[in-house]
């Protein structure tokens, strides 16, 4: 392996995994919304952020994600629960890695024969 992007670089297991690979050898792109401004529950960041990149990567890791999301605090009882914080969450943690798959399919490595 010789090129990975991480998508939420500056968290605890995307900066770990960034680190991890640079010792190896691997030239690391990471990209977060503290250090970057991405946004990956905002498509227009994800393909602004993603189309400035070049490819291909041999390792993409979407490592974003959240368990407080807007002041929401994980829920401990199922009377604590509301939509807007499930809506959040999903959003955060479904929705975003798909836009990040949509955006950065071109930056994929391809085997060519």
């Amino acid at each position: 392996m010789k090129r990975a992007l991480i998508l939420g670089a500056s968290g605890g297991i995307g900066s770990a995994l960034a680190s991890a690979l640079a010792a190896r050898g691997v030239a690391v792109t990471g990209l977060s919304r503290s250090t970057n401004g991405l946004d990956v529950t905002d498509e227009t960041s994800v393909a602004q952020h993603l189309g400035t990149l070049e490819g291909p990567y041999d390792l993409i890791v979407v490592a974003t994600g959240a368990l407080e999301v807007a002041g929401a605090e994980p829920e401990k009882s199922l009377r604590a629960l509301t939509a807007q914080a499930m809506i959040n969450q999903f959003a955060l943690n479904a929705v975003g890695p798909a836009l990040v798959l949509k955006h950065a399919a071109r930056l994929i490595a391809r085997d060519t024969p």
